[in-house]
């Protein structure tokens, strides 16, 4: 049988071992190297314990807490701040994130595991009596299976911030709809930064060398202008099957900080006043509070510069004029993303120059 495995802390002959009730009031995904830095040096601030400050606080009955999850480990941090910037009170739990599983299991995905179990006890009872061979269909009852397997979707459905609503509609007809299902509205956020695009010269031979040389220029803004159209058919056609629904969201589904929340992201560029901006346009489900805010600030600054925008801008984009190649970071000037209203405020500003505020 293989060995269990866990990361603990054991306390030299330990007094007790009395506890108190400790309620989860939220569960909060943290970069590897956050929850590390937290687990070294617990009395730090961190933006994930500012963004919860009013869930934590101790009652008579029990302490009110969050627990810190490390998004590519298993263990967490529970975390009683008591209305600071820091951990007041914490503890490590080991193997937290299948703790966090289990809560989220459903009453019909226990009943199909103890289902699973007994049909496992039956079949070893029966293999001691010289039987080799077995019918899964004779063990367990795949009508029971079918219903439970249903009514665990449904649940898990139900539980989701971004469904309204779901059902089992099941009348007992083959190859009918037996889920209904509906989704909350989602609200839109759009987040602008400044482009750089350049253009290619035509190659010129340098006689002294022996050999053509390429370059590019880089187009003002008034010349980007006339290139919209051209840039957006582009980011289309620069679109991968997998980002039809969700755009470059798809992606990013285990960025646990603000996934749950955050539905599609799709790129594209949009006049703004006499230039043209970068946009991200995200859906959201819900409110993000200043901790997935911020994360999804440095998701989206991380996709401009080095994920999605890197192969962009790779990508020439043939116009009348010239191929045109549009990058959505410039890593020699100020760069920033802002929201619509920031943008409006910029641009109704001449003294404001739009993404040179950083």
């Amino acid at each position: 049988m293989n060995k269990f495995y866990m990361n603990g802390k054991l306390t030299h002959k330990a007094s007790d071992h009395n506890t108190k009730r400790c309620e989860v009031e939220k569960w909060v995904f943290l970069p590897h190297s956050d929850f590390e830095k937290l687990k070294e040096n617990p009395y730090q601030e961190h933006e994930a314990i500012i963004a919860a400050r009013n869930l934590m606080y101790e009652d008579k009955n029990a302490y009110h807490c969050i627990m810190l999850l490390d998004e590519y480990g298993e263990d967490g941090l529970l975390i009683e701040a008591e209305g600071f910037d820091y951990p007041r009170l914490s503890m490590f739990v080991p193997d937290a994130k299948s703790i966090y599983e289990r809560y989220q299991t459903s009453e019909p995905e226990l009943k199909l595991h103890d289902m699973i179990k007994d049909t496992v006890e039956k079949i070893a009872e029966l293999a001691h009596t010289d039987k080799t061979d077995f019918t899964s269909a004779d063990m367990i009852d795949m009508d029971e299976v079918k219903s439970l397997v249903k009514n665990a979707i449904v649940q898990q459905l139900v539980q989701r911030d971004d469904i309204k609503m779901a059902k089992n509609t099941d009348i007992g007809v083959d190859f009918q709809p037996d889920i209904h299902v509906e989704a909350e509205k989602l609200t839109e956020l759009k987040f602008y930064c400044p482009l750089k695009v350049q253009r290619e010269i035509k190659p010129s031979f340098d006689e002294d060398e022996d050999e053509f040389f390429e370059d590019t220029e880089e187009l003002s803004d008034f010349e980007v202008l006339e290139y919209e159209s051209e840039i957006n058919d582009a980011i289309e056609v620069y679109q991968c099957d997998e980002e039809e629904n969700r755009g470059i969201m798809v992606y990013l589904g285990d960025r646990k900080r603000f996934a749950d929340k955050v539905y599609s992201i799709f790129p594209s560029v949009e006049k703004v006043g006499d230039r043209l901006m970068g946009v991200f346009i995200c859906q959201i489900c819900g409110e993000l509070d200043n901790y997935e805010y911020d994360e999804l600030l440095h998701e989206l600054s991380g996709q401009a510069s080095d994920g999605w925008g890197e192969g962009f801008e790779q990508h020439e984009i043939s116009t009348s004029e010239g191929d045109i190649y549009v990058s959505f970071y410039d890593a020699c000037g100020a760069w920033e993303l802002m929201t619509e209203e920031e943008v409006k405020v910029a641009t109704e500003s001449p003294t404001e120059d739009i993404g040179m505020r950083m």
